[in-house]
């Protein structure tokens, strides 16, 4: 007996928001996404978005990682998705604006490869290694995300 597969449907939104723990803002911070291009067979997807964190107390992450109490974190970032069902690989890069007053900042480059799940509910989820170049050196960090994928109407 042959059965009917039931065939996936992509979200159709072409925004996403979200909450991401780790990440290119190495604490938390959150983000939107503008979808800014889709292949017409959605193989590829060309994404931008924007980022904000705040950090109201001292943080020394893993003993790796010290932000200072006061310090915004801004992470912006262009990626790829790759694939047609809802996982996607994602590669992308971009820089991370650290400032405590917006009169000395530091830009910190990152670049994200991860996997990203657009189930039909269009909740979003996402798992990236995330390497940023910060004090000179190169720190190994990964991000996960949660969030909702919209569109304006």
């Amino acid at each position: 007996m042959a059965q009917d597969e039931e065939a996936y449907v992509a979200p159709q939104g072409l925004n996403n928001w979200y909450v991401e723990l780790g990440g290119s803002a190495l604490f938390y911070s959150l983000n939107y996404e503008k979808y800014l291009y889709r292949t017409y067979s959605d193989k590829y997807t060309y994404t931008a978005r924007i980022g904000g964190a705040y950090t109201p107390f001292n943080n020394d992450i893993l003993a790796r990682v010290y932000i200072e109490k006061g310090t915004f974190m801004v992470p912006f970032s262009m990626s790829v998705l790759k694939g047609t069902n809802k996982e996607k690989l994602e590669i992308g890069a971009g820089f991370t604006l650290e400032t405590k007053d917006f009169s000395k900042r530091q830009i910190l480059p990152h670049a994200i490869i991860g996997l990203r799940v657009m189930e039909t509910n269009r909740v979003c989820f996402r798992l990236s290694y995330a390497p940023i170049y910060r004090d000179n050196g190169v720190i190994h960090w990964i991000g996960i995300a949660i969030g909702k994928n919209f569109s304006f109407k």
